[in-house]
């Protein structure tokens, strides 16, 4: 596996020649097996939920998201993908990429040739002949009336029917309006939306809304009509929900510039960091949340740098995982091209050297120690001692593969990632993080919580309550205090019930005996982090066990500290604290 680095000497993205040429060569290399006539990048030997042609697509659009902003430093590649797209959209070429239609992943794509029409205009639209431009409009103008899912794909249709506007091209107002409307009733307070109603809030709200949002604006005002007065309105209120996004999410960024991983869609990694380059436009706007382009400037940074040192590359490509290739991880939409959808992050290098953002001196926003509630979200979220956490009483989206795992643990952090399968391997001897599992008294299945009965943030607790199933019924509070994350747990049963409690996940490695032991703490040390578990009240054993290889995001063999035991039929109580520390 390979990083960033391989692209050039300088990846520390201190201006921002070094990072168009890091980039332009990154894209060249993507491109460098691939023939315009093919409209395709290269074969693949994984596939997501979409056909073939849906993924050729997919290939060509994503490397648009990172191509279009190099502008006049890569004028062949962005001749070659404009090539491409036109042989895509010829429903009489053999590499037609064919109708949209009802929910399909061709909307989605669509998007970044918006994008490459509005912000690249002469050189990608223009550079077409008419009977070419005529096949792109009508094959866009298609997404017009077809069924999308109520969620951020609102936002996909909004700028392919902003394009088509800024081209003078025929578009319908009513619809585009009613996307704007959808999109304003998906947004749940503090900067943050909920993808789709009752949707949940996580690591894809910069790059799947407020990015979006942040380039409709920049579009609203490309050319005059009628419309123009009632886009502005919407404009306006997106870079002020961005700003104030901003805000909190500046705090999911650990001091090394590592995110929290929480949700879906973690192999799109820095897809995220395009949002801080794109509201560097907006210092009014910031500065009325009490931030400043020079915080922008940094919150970029840091996050390209930790990504430009991990090992992402595989076979010169983006790998699907997160901080190392892991299917295991992904979603059923994820296909070998998914992952350039990261190419986002590269916004930056749309701004001129001589903008305010690439003039900037980085501020300290990333090391400074804070703590954020956000009643709406049920979220609580700090970064202290160097690491960003996450606690959250948000609800899963059960329709994802390993989603509880991805939303239901109690915390989640910059410095520990997170497990899936967490606790399907029990009984092998393996264990994920951050879980408070139970051993069903009959079947002996063991069960941690898919939903939540209640989620109440007060003041600055935590509380929710849940049933891993029916008879057994846990009360839990969590709150920050002195740099510790403290859990108190109460439980009510029917049975005497098996336990087992896990704390954060540490990048080393202890045998798989099959069992459990009894030792005198429940601490494991990793190579830059130790992570224990300390039983305040309640009884229990200390332990330390593996997280099964590969099912942590962050490090593919990973341990976590455990306290086992038994709960007594009636009413039990712990109280336990949580601790995660740099070692020297």
């Amino acid at each position: 596996m390979k990083s960033f680095a391989m692209y050039g000497s300088n990846v520390e993205y201190t201006n921002r020649r070094d990072t168009a040429t890091i980039l332009s060569t990154f894209i060249s290399d993507q491109i460098a097996s691939f023939c315009p006539e093919s409209a395709a990048i290269k074969s693949a030997s994984i596939h997501a939920h979409y056909d073939d042609k849906a993924q050729n697509l997919e290939g060509i659009a994503r490397l648009l998201w990172g191509a279009i902003p190099l502008g006049d430093e890569a004028p062949d590649v962005i001749e070659a993908l404009r090539l491409a797209v036109v042989n895509g959209v010829n429903p009489d070429h053999s590499s037609f990429w064919g109708e949209v239609t009802d929910f399909n992943q061709r909307c989605v794509e669509m998007s970044a040739i918006a994008f490459a029409m509005v912000d690249e205009e002469t050189r990608f639209y223009l550079a077409m002949n008419e009977a070419e431009r005529a096949n792109l409009v009508s094959w866009l103008q298609a997404v017009t009336y077809i069924r999308i899912p109520n969620n951020n794909w609102h936002f996909f249709r909004v700028l392919i029917l902003m394009a088509l506007r800024h081209v003078g091209a025929r578009f319908d107002m009513d619809v585009l309006r009613s996307d704007l409307r959808e999109i304003d009733d998906m947004y749940l307070g503090d900067g943050w939306y909920r993808d789709g109603q009752g949707g949940c809030t996580d690591y894809y709200n910069p790059f799947a809304f407020h990015y979006y949002g942040l380039l409709f604006s920049r579009w609203t005002n490309t050319i005059a009509d009628h419309y123009t007065s009632e886009l502005n309105a919407f404009s306006h209120r997106f870079v002020q929900r961005a700003a104030l996004f901003a805000k909190s999410f500046s705090l999911w960024v650990g001091s090394d510039g590592a995110p929290i991983a929480y949700g879906r869609s973690m192999s799109y990694r820095f897809a995220g960091a395009g949002v801080w380059s794109e509201l560097a436009n907006y210092s009014s706007a910031l500065a009325q949340v009490g931030l400043c382009i020079e915080d922008m400037r940094a919150l970029w940074a840091v996050s390209l740098r930790w990504w430009s040192q991990q090992p992402i590359l595989s076979d010169g490509m983006l790998s699907v995982g997160f901080r190392y290739p892991n299917l295991i991880a992904s979603e059923f939409y994820n296909s070998p091209m998914s992952p350039l959808l990261a190419l986002k992050g590269f916004a930056a290098v749309r701004l001129p050297e001589s903008h305010p953002f690439w003039q900037a001196t980085e501020s300290d926003i990333h090391q400074r120690d804070a703590c954020v509630t956000l009643p709406l979200n049920k979220h609580i979220v700090a970064r202290q001692n160097g690491m960003s956490t996450l606690l959250t009483g948000s609800p899963s989206a059960a329709e994802l593969r390993n989603s509880h795992d991805k939303y239901l643990k109690f915390a989640y952090s910059s410095a520990h990632g997170f497990c899936v399968e967490s606790l399907r391997w029990i009984d092998q001897g393996f264990i994920g993080d951050n879980v408070f599992a139970f051993c069903h008294p009959e079947t002996r299945a063991w069960l941690f919580r898919t939903s939540l009965q209640k989620s109440e943030l007060l003041e600055n607790t935590l509380l929710t309550e849940w049933t891993p199933f029916a008879g057994c019924v846990v009360q839990t509070t969590q709150w920050f205090a002195d740099g510790i994350e403290w859990r108190r747990h109460r439980i009510s049963s029917d049975a005497d019930i098996d336990f087992i409690m896990s704390g954060y996940a540490v990048d080393t490695w202890v045998k798989c005996i099959g069992g459990r032991e009894c030792r005198e703490q429940a601490l494991v040390k990793g190579s830059a982090r130790s992570s224990q578990l300390q039983l305040i009240e309640g009884q229990g054993e200390y332990d330390v066990m593996p997280c099964s290889p590969n099912s942590n995001l962050l490090f593919s063999q990973a341990a976590v500290p455990v306290i086992h035991g038994k709960i007594p039929r009636g009413k039990s109580e712990w109280l336990i604290s949580v601790i995660s520390e740099q070692r020297k």
